[in-house]
Formats: structure tokens, sequence, C-alpha cells
């Protein structure tokens, strides 16, 4: 039997043991080093890794389905040489402490990460996947409701636990995002961010094990606790962090319609006015906050987020935004009115949950502006960007363009680009790699490196200033770590306390790895 058809069999056996109840192994893993002691928790089976990848990876770069020699190798399983489910922070602390001083150490929570550095790894590092720390523990410390998750805690729970307490949180819309990765690298909200701020800001306290295995509670008086929240992933692990909570009245209401469009002149025509709609109407105004969507369904989907704040007649102040729909012929495919910040946090939940693939290819940039965009640059986004990215080659494709801002500016300086920008447009390519050969994959790749190079040519446009929205496998990179961090002090810092808290650059798997 040849080579390829052993592991062709290998992996089919691997599968069937998998459904028939193989997969994870609990009780003692021994570590890989030679001699190391035994320690309780679960371990990912050498035979099942494969299995575990399938299943924990949103989805893969865009940069590594292409493949090496035209090949197209599409990665299946993770490099590493050990995986670990840890059930507590102790567990974390002497995992870390069990292991060779100088063994890398990827960290996974919601696995949503584009590159999916940490889930591929290396073949000389361990995962710890944090899944089983899932716990969301709500408490109150005089006036303010605070809640505590642990490192494997998705949005969607997290959400629906906060509508039950009466709260609300400026999440991230996706439900299989991970809270604490979120925040780690610098997590943005277009909805809520302008009355709520960064989910970072409202951070109070998080329990941390750093590379030499010391379980820390780290708060604002630590000169760690800032930097962590927009850099923490390449500093220590955050094993949970307690947040927080704001009464879900901040939130008054909500309106979203979405326009159907035939061709992308429809699309860059309704972008660029939606935009000067946005500049002259929304940027100024702090009680709402707007989005505009432009996907590869051939949808555009506008949503404006009311405050509590706000003041006047919500279908009064979207109707610039319907007249524009009429005006270019564009059905309203769908419309919702919602009264509750529950409503809007979950509202796209269904369509993120219909974009899958085998597998699902992702490639994510961003771009922004720290004050009011010139006219210019809006008709960059719309004349470029929306005009050029390969969203009918890759259909599960969006452009998302967002005003932030508001009580961000207001709040605690974080390490992070996002703090600085009151504009935010990122393009986030999807598709599914099983249809799409390796000239296909490479001629989307291409197109959305053109856009992103267009866009670092553009004056006054800031380029992948966002660890959530910025694509960390590219072999090239326009960002500065004073664009990724916000300013040349704040990368100083994080750079210093890189260096003193992983020396040996053990937590080396994380979104700044081109910078740190």
């Amino acid at each position: 039997m040849s080579d390829s058809k052993e592991e062709i069999s290998r992996r089919a056996a691997l599968q069937r043991a998998a459904a028939a109840g193989a997969g994870l192994a609990a009780g003692s893993g021994v570590l890989a080093s030679g001699g190391a002691r035994q320690v309780h928790g679960s371990v990912v089976g050498p035979g099942t890794q494969d299995d575990w990848f399938t299943k924990r990876a949103y989805s893969l770069s865009g940069n590594k389905v292409l493949g090496e020699d035209g090949k197209g190798a599409i990665p299946d399983a993770s490099l590493a040489s050990r995986i670990y489910l840890p059930e507590s922070a102790e567990e974390v602390s002497r995992l870390v402490k069990s292991l060779p001083p100088t063994t890398p150490i990827a960290t996974i929570g919601g696995a949503h990460e584009s590159s999916n550095v940490a889930m591929l790894a290396s073949d000389n590092a361990v995962i710890f996947d944090m899944a089983k720390l899932n716990s969301i523990d709500f408490h109150r410390k005089g006036d303010e409701l605070l809640v505590t998750v642990g490192a494997g805690v998705l949005f969607r729970p997290l959400v629906e636990a906060v509508r039950d307490h009466q709260g609300a949180l400026p999440v991230g819309t996706g439900p299989d995002v991970g809270v604490v990765g979120y925040v780690l690298n610098g997590g943005i909200s277009g909805y809520f961010s302008r009355r709520l701020g960064l989910l970072g800001q409202r951070v109070v306290q998080m329990t941390v094990v750093t590379a030499t295995g010391e379980l820390r509670v780290v708060t604002p008086a630590d000169e760690l606790f800032a930097a962590m929240l927009g850099a923490g992933s390449a500093l220590a692990i955050v094993v949970d962090m307690t947040i927080r909570v704001a009464a879900e009245s901040v939130v008054q209401g909500a309106e979203q319609r979405v326009f159907g469009f035939e061709t992308r002149e429809q699309a860059v025509q309704f972008s660029r006015d939606a935009l000067r709609f946005m500049k002259a109407q929304v940027l100024p105004d702090d009680s709402v906050s707007m989005e505009l969507v432009v996907s590869g369904a051939k949808a555009l989907v506008v949503t404006v987020i009311f405050y509590d704040s706000f003041v006047g007649d919500t279908q009064t102040f979207i109707e610039p935004l319907m007249s524009l729909g009429t005006q270019l012929d564009l059905p309203v495919v769908d419309q919702a009115t919602w009264s509750t910040w529950y409503e809007a946090a979950a509202a796209l939940w269904p369509v993120i949950n219909d974009m899958v693939g085998d597998p699902l290819v992702t490639l994510q940039h961003a771009v922004g502006t720290v004050g009011v965009p010139s006219d210019e640059i809006l008709d960059f986004v719309s004349d470029t960007i929306v005009a050029e990215f390969p969203l009918d080659e890759a259909g599960f494709s969006i452009i998302e363009i967002r005003t932030l801002g508001g009580a961000i500016f207001e709040g605690r300086q974080l390490p992070t680009g996002n703090f600085h920008h009151l504009f935010f447009v990122d393009f986030i390519t999807l598709y599914d790699a099983k249809n799409k050969t390796v000239v296909q994959r490479q001629g989307i790749a291409d197109a959305t490196k053109r856009v992103v190079d267009k866009s670092a040519e553009m004056k006054g446009l800031a380029v992948d200033f966002s660890g959530t929205h910025s694509q960390p496998d590219d072999l090239r990179t326009f960002t500065k770590a004073s664009t990724m961090f916000g300013t040349e002090d704040a990368a100083a810092t994080v750079v210093a306390l890189k260096r003193k808290m992983d020396p040996t650059n053990r937590f080396r798997f994380h979104p700044f790895k081109k910078l740190l």
C-alpha cells in the first residue's frame, strides 16, 4: 500500500473511532518530556487530534489553503505534540510548571481567530484548550453588577446570561467567538461601544498564569493589567476575567433594514451615500451608532442603535436611508425593529451560523480613521473596497463599516489601535474551499491583498490596527507596533512587559507575532 493510501486509511479509521465514542481521553496525562510527572486533567488522545482540530477550528487562514508548490494542501490537524483540556486555574498552573521551561504554549479559547496560529501551533508546542473553563458567575459590589467569565466562555452563553440579569455589554456579534480572547486582542463592538466603550475597558480583574506557571490575580494596580487588555494573549494565560455589567436600559431601541442589490455598482452607490449620512448624522451624535454591512449574498444591511440618551423619533432618523434605497430601486428584503439590548446583540447569530465550509476559509483586514473621515476616504471605501473586494468569488464575505468613538475615548486607554479610531471598516474574506481550485483560492487571496495594498497608500487611513481584525500569518504587513497598540508609548510598554513576563517567548501563537 502506498504512503498516501495508508494515510487515508489511517484517517478513516480514526474518524470511525471518534464517531464510535473514542475522542477525548479523561484521566491523567503524561507530559511529552521525558521524566515529567503526571498531572490530572484531560488530554486529547494522540489518535484523535485531527478530529479535535476539525471540531474546534472555526475556519482556516486563506493563506494556509494555498499550499506549497501549487499543491493546495489544506491543514486538517494541529502540529502540536499534546493538547490539554485543563479544568481549573490551579491545573493550568501545574501544567505550565511541569513542562520544560522552553516548551512553547498555545492557548485556545473560542477558536475563532482567523489564521488559527494557536490551533495549528508547532510540532514542539503544547496546546491548552480552555473549553472546560466555561463558568459564568454574577455578583454585586455595591451598586455594580459584575460577571466573572472563564477563559472558555463564548459570546452566546454570556449574552444570554447577561440578558437574564437585565444587563448589557459591548459584545462582539459572533456567537462562537471566545470572550477572553476577544478582549485580550483588543476586541471591538460596532453596535454598542459608543455608549459602553470597549469590552476591555469594563474589565476590573483577571486571573492569569504566567510563563513560569505563577498563578496571579491582576487588578488595575498591577502594571500588567492595562497591557493585557489589548496584547494579553502574548503576555500570559488568562484563566478568567471579571467585567462590569451595564443596565440593559442603555439601549432604548434599534432599527435594521436589509436591501437587496443586483450589481456591484448599486452597492457602491448605496455605500457612498449611506456613508455621507453616517458622517453628517451619526458620527457627531454619540446617542446613536451605525453599521453598514455589504455582503457577498447581495445584501446591504444597515443597523442603527439608539442609546438611552437619544431624543427623537427613530423612524424619522433612518428615513434618509430608506429614501436612498428607494432612489436606487433596491428592494427591502428584511426589516426589524428591536426594543432591547439582547435583540440587537443576538441579531446576526443565524447569519453567522450559516457561514460554514469544508473547510471555511478566512482572511481579515481592517482600515479606519482616528477622526472624522474625509470625503476622499469615504469615496475610497465605496469606490475601491466595496467595488473591488472579492464578494462574488468568496460568497460568504462581508465588508463591515462602523462608527466607534464616544464612550471609548472617555474610558481607560488600552494598548489597542481600536481605542483611537472613530471610523472603522473591516473586510472579511470567507468562502467554502471545497469547490475552489488552488488557482481560485490564490485569486481570492490576491484580490484581497490588492485592496489592502491600495488602502495602505490612502493618506489618513490606518491599516490593520486591530488585533481582532488583522491577518497575523501574512508574509508582509503594513502594521507597526505603534499602530497596533495605539501609540509609541503603549507599544514600548507592551514590548518591555513581553520581555519581562515571557523572556523565552513561550506564548508565541497570537495575532501580534510579527510585532513581538
